[in-house]
Order: structure tokens, then C-alpha cells, then sequence
């Protein structure tokens, strides 16, 4: 029964923040975000270095509860941890995005994982 057993993939993980502030001037805020309930766990899996501004994330939609892969604001999470995933239907959704490329999982890696658990959070400081 091995071939059933998924193989672990490294993953950055962190949570999505209680209130989100929006709208001009970030005056309003908001209990999480549209896609994502207050404190949902969420994988990121990639980003937009070059524009420190959005990651990737997989995560289980506010409304139907199944998973999801997006685009978010890197402000809107938190608690970032690095972890081995062994969730099969996350590890798959992983595989899928990075089979769209020509490297396919070349790129995702322990040290890519690493980059943006070091990176992301540094996005965050600079804009508060």
C-alpha cells in the first residue's frame, strides 16, 4: 500500500488575519477576507517577488468549503510556519500548479519554501 501513501512537501503555512482593513484609505475593515474566514489555515505557494505585494495560497473557501488556489494581499495573513504537509488533496493542488510550468517541481523546494517564509513577513513590516 505504499503507492496510496502521499510523499510530504514542505510548506509555508500561516493563518488569515481576524480584521482586514479595505477601501480607500484602508478605512474599513472586514471579519477575514471574501474568499477566506477569520483565522482559515492557508498554504502559500508562491509569489510575486519582484512586487511584494501577492502570494498564492491553498486554503478551504469561506463558502463551499472545498479548497482553493488563489491570489491574496501578503498583508492579510499571519503566523507564518514552515511544516511538512502531508494532506493528500493540498500536496495534489501543489503538484498541479507547478506541473503548469516547464520546470514543473523543480522550483518548489525546502529552500524556495525557506525564501518566502524569510521574505513575506519582511513585505508585511515594510508596509506598516
Amino acid at each position: 500500500m505504499d503507492h496510496l501513501e502521499p510523499i510530504p512537501l514542505w510548506t509555508l503555512v500561516a493563518n488569515i488575519k481576524q480584521e482586514i482593513s479595505y477601501g480607500e484609505g484602508k478605512m474599513e475593515t472586514h471579519k477575514g477576507s471574501k474568499q477566506f474566514s477569520p483565522g482559515t489555515k492557508v498554504y502559500i505557494i508562491d509569489w510575486y517577488a519582484g512586487m511584494c505585494k501577492d502570494i498564492t495560497v491553498i486554503g478551504l473557501s469561506r463558502d463551499t468549503k472545498r479548497l482553493i488556489t488563489i491570489v491574496i494581499r501578503a498583508e492579510w495573513i499571519e503566523n507564518f510556519r514552515v511544516r511538512l504537509c502531508y494532506n493528500p488533496k493540498v500536496c495534489s493542488k501543489i503538484k498541479t500548479y507547478f506541473d503548469k510550468e516547464q520546470t514543473g517541481m523543480q522550483r518548489y523546494t525546502e529552500k524556495f519554501v525557506n525564501d518566502m517564509f524569510i521574505g513575506i513577513p519582511q513585505w508585511n513590516e515594510t508596509l506598516s
